[in-house]
């Protein structure tokens, strides 16, 4: 995660640059910042780069074409993870005609955090495994909230849920985590 922390990311700014001012290097600031995460989850949905770099590259070509619109946009974050879900969904469908497609996603995305790297390669396997085990909404908001920084609210927003329910997937996928970790008696 690079840490897509919107107290350090400016934005407003960014946002009257390339509304008013058309800045395509404040665009490319945006573009830097937020395409590495957007890739991540991206893949985590379609486990194919090249119609992932295609979605972002649609997506960052609307928002320029928003001009002035785009300060209709208060949180980028949440905007650009929806659309990332919403378009990553779109081409599944398209691909697979008369399947439910919410039923099939099989999302994996796993960056390890710092606190990862301390855990002894047989304990993240244990943890792994239990987090690929969860219910594919389930595990999606787990790894909005634990991996990508999202809050509750970004992270409903960008499921299209309310925030109650994500709060249920978090609370599901801990105490899943923690019955599996416990069954496997795994070491500290």
């Amino acid at each position: 995660m690079q840490g897509l922390n919107q107290s350090s990311f400016v934005w407003t700014e960014l946002r009257y640059a390339i509304a008013f001012d058309r800045s395509q290097p404040a665009f490319k600031i945006l573009f830097k910042y937020f395409h590495t995460d957007l890739y991540e989850f991206g893949l985590a949905i379609l486990k194919s780069p090249e119609p992932v770099e295609d979605i972002i590259s649609e997506i960052f070509l609307k928002l320029w074409l928003l001009e002035d619109r785009l300060m209709d946009i208060d949180n980028i974050k949440t905007y650009l993870f929806r659309s990332i879900k919403n378009n990553t969904i779109k081409y599944l469908e398209r691909q697979a005609s008369h399947i439910d497609i919410s039923e099939i996603i099989d999302f994996h995305y796993h960056a390890p955090s710092v606190e990862q790297e301390y855990i002894s390669h047989e304990n993240l396997k244990i943890i792994q495994q239990a987090i690929d085990g969860l219910p594919t909404k389930c595990k999606m908001a787990f790894t909005l909230v634990k991996d990508m920084d999202c809050t509750y609210h970004e992270t409903a927003a960008i499921m299209e849920i309310s925030t109650n329910t994500v709060d249920r997937h978090i609370q599901l996928a801990l105490r899943r985590l923690r019955d599996s970790i416990l069954s496997k008696k795994i070491k500290d």
